[in-house]
């Protein structure tokens, strides 16, 4: 029973190396083994506890030689001691074991905080390229953009000269017109009436006098010095009659009108007819003469309708190019 004491403080120091091993491992855990610090400070305290009872064992161990019954009394109390520090080295190993499964578990957790971070870098580096690829598209965007402004503001200015010109050709033409008969103007249309004091209709009739012919002959001489217009005839009647006839009646007055320009050099597939009938008075009244005034044609001139359309949407352009905000 002599060396059991010894048997004790190599245990001891057996447990102590075990316990600083099972320490030095634990503690590269950081955060997430923090819980196993208690556990090791309570072994720690333990062990601390074992080494004083070890010095006691020490001190019993030489009372022994001098006593053997205190000998074989301290003997069985360092038994007992002995037994204790299996136990504690049980705890220990438990204590080791639980540490190794938390850090096989942090490794697993770092593990997939790596594989998270990795993911992260390849979302990142792939937002970046479409963060790229839209910045390259905005800058066509842009790019085209600016383009068709200027392809716009170009239009905008052969719009402009365009609307000038139509309007001095209008003007122009209204002067000479006016020298016929009266016209007036409705935005890039002018409109002669032809009444009774210059082509006149006899009631229910659809025929030229010469008179007439005299007058349509200075119209085309008009109309053939310029380019780019069309011709719309309307055709009225006087309020005499039902509306079919008239509608039919003034269609007629409007088509005679027609083959007379036509005949006299206009090109046919400019001209259009329509008959009005009696739905639009020149003047109010069914007297003879109010009915005279009201038997008579219309002629609307109008710039092509390619030209026409260009200049109406003019004023759709945009101002500024959109690189300019």
């Amino acid at each position: 029973m002599k060396n059991s004491p010894f048997i004790a403080i190599l245990l001891a120091i057996l447990l102590l190396l075990g316990i600083l091993v099972a320490w030095y491992q634990v503690s590269t855990l950081g955060q997430q083994i923090d819980t196993l610090t208690g556990e090791i400070g309570d072994l720690s305290q333990r062990l601390g506890e074992a080494e004083i009872q070890t010095s006691e064992a020490e001190s019993r161990a030489n009372l022994a030689e001098e006593d053997a019954e205190a000998a074989l009394r301290s003997a069985d109390e360092a038994l007992l001691r002995e037994q204790l520090s299996a136990e504690q080295a049980a705890a220990a190993e438990r204590a080791r074991r639980q540490a190794e499964e938390r850090e096989m578990q942090a490794a697993e957790a770092r593990q997939r905080a790596e594989a998270a971070a990795d993911q992260a870098a390849i979302d990142r580096a792939t937002a970046r390229e479409e963060k790229a690829a839209a910045e390259r598209r905005k800058a066509e965007a842009i790019l085209e953009a600016d383009r068709a402004w200027g392809e716009a503001a170009e239009a905008r200015a052969e719009a402009t000269r365009l609307k000038r010109r139509m309007q001095r050709e209008l003007d122009r033409m209204q002067s000479a017109l006016e020298r016929i008969a009266q016209t007036r103007r409705e935005g890039l249309e002018l409109v002669m009436t032809l009444d009774s004091s210059q082509v006149e209709f006899d009631f229910n009739k659809a025929e030229l006098r010469i008179e007439d012919r005299e007058v349509l002959s200075r119209l085309v001489g008009v109309l053939l010095t310029f380019d780019d217009y069309g011709l719309q005839i309307f055709g009225h009647t006087d309020d005499v009659g039902s509306v079919e006839y008239n509608e039919k009646l003034s269609e007629q007055r409007a088509q005679v009108v027609k083959d007379y320009l036509v005949d006299s050099g206009i090109d046919e597939s400019v001209i259009k007819i329509l008959g009005m009938g009696k739905s639009s008075p020149l003047v109010e009244g069914t007297d003879d003469e109010s009915r005279q005034r009201n038997r008579r044609v219309e002629v609307g001139i109008v710039f092509s309708e390619g030209d026409y359309e260009s200049v109406l949407e003019e004023d759709t352009l945009p101002l500024n190019p959109p690189s300019a905000g």
